[in-house]
């Protein structure tokens, strides 16, 4: 690739990437990224997915009807409908209008350096589409951070539904994920978006109502987590009873949290009927980091892993050295990246699991080896609950 035509797709990754970042910014400060609110008025946007967002919710519905919650406490079908399709289908088109810049610098990169083999691409043009990648992807994470901040009612209806979907739709979760795991990460979620609507939806309040707000928020968390131990420790009838009391919970906060943003006329969280049972005193202590240190921590952790990928490219010759580097790289984006840490998570089962696949059939055999017990197995083991052994990874 010459010069020239790495500077015309510099030129155009620059402008689009200013105006992109000139409007998140200004929806972010003005608290106005609300998913789908301007794209879904296009009619072909009304059709993206839209078949499959109503078939989910109404065999959501269904199993919360089935489980016993009334209809005062579940959502309304037309609602949650057209509030969570317009969330699916603005951060549809929004990702793919982020990536346009991304496409704009990689793939005419690839083309041309893919195809020219006779001379070598400069280190500095491999530094700089790398440089741009990063700033796109941030850009991307910044979209996430201000829709989140912006509509979060519209963050827990999201979370709501794929938590209830977890545990009255099992069928949906992939057979090599641990059920504990997921559930674990789903709660987790679902509790930090509950805490996230408490504090940016009473951002504008008097400070009494954001307390009553976030108190009323904590007594539910509290509530969810109770019912929550209870369906992960509990036999028979008392584990169908958090169930349901779970369901009944998690539908109340989706059923205050559906409504679209421009008809709210409430701070409610959730029923207050369904927190009778919850004292005002019990609270769960979470105490999170500001924004600005955790933003802080991610871009020192970025310029760390962009450094040490440099350096493997820098040094003459060291092929060891510098296989080093790019790992140590790539772990550092993996402690800010959920999702790249449980990909290298992942490939580090399967390489585990294709190494014992080799291991000889006939040492299974050998009569060196002590025979395998035959006494039954410990009481704290026969007391096991079903759900932990459910939780053991397929596959």
């Amino acid at each position: 690739m010459t010069g020239t035509q790495f500077e015309n797709i510099a030129f155009l990754w620059g402008w689009w990437t200013f105006f992109e970042a000139v409007w998140i910014a200004v929806l972010w400060w003005t608290r106005t990224r609300v998913l789908g609110d301007g794209v879904y008025r296009l009619p072909g946007v009304r059709r993206i997915r839209r078949g499959a967002c109503e078939r989910r919710v109404k065999a959501l519905l269904n199993k919360l009807e089935q489980r016993g919650v009334r209809a005062e406490y579940r959502p309304d079908q037309k609602q949650l409908i057209d509030r969570w399709h317009r969330i699916v289908a603005g951060r549809c088109v929004s990702v793919v209008l982020q990536a346009v810049p991304l496409l704009i610098t990689v793939l005419p990169y690839w083309w041309t350096t893919s195809l020219d083999r006779t001379t070598d691409t400069p280190f500095w043009m491999f530094a700089a589409v790398a440089g741009f990648g990063t700033v796109s992807l941030t850009l991307m994470a910044a979209d996430v951070r201000a829709t989140a901040v912006s509509d979060a009612a519209g963050v827990v209806t999201v979370e709501a539904i794929g938590f209830l979907e977890l545990l009255l739709v099992p069928a949906r979760r992939r057979a090599q994920d641990s059920a504990l795991d997921v559930h674990g990460r789903q709660f987790g979620r679902l509790c930090n978006a509950l805490r996230a609507q408490a504090r940016h939806g009473t951002r504008t309040m008097p400070p009494t109502t954001r307390d009553r707000v976030r108190a009323t928020t904590e007594r539910l968390i509290v509530a969810l987590d109770d019912a929550n131990e209870r369906y992960l420790l509990g036999e028979g009838a008392d584990r169908e009873g958090a169930l349901r009391d779970l369901a009944r919970l998690v539908a109340g906060a989706l059923r205050q949290s559906c409504p679209p943003r421009a008809v709210r006329d409430s701070l409610m969280i959730v029923d207050p009927r369904l927190l009778a049972a919850v004292s005002e005193s019990d609270q769960v202590g979470a105490a999170a980091e500001p924004l600005r240190t955790r933003m802080l921590a991610a871009v020192g952790r970025l310029a760390v892993a962009a450094g040490l990928v440099t350096g493997a490219f820098l040094v003459p010759g060291g092929e060891a050295v510098s296989g080093l580097l790019v790992a140590a790289g790539v772990s550092s984006v993996a402690a800010i990246w959920p999702h790249l840490r449980e990909a290298l998570h992942r490939g580090g089962l399967l390489v585990g699991d294709s190494s014992t696949a080799w291991e000889p059939d006939s040492a299974a055999e050998d009569p060196r080896r002590p025979a395998p017990s035959t006494s039954a197995c410990c009481p704290h083991c026969s007391n096991r609950s079903s759900v932990t052994t459910e939780s053991r990874t397929v596959g």
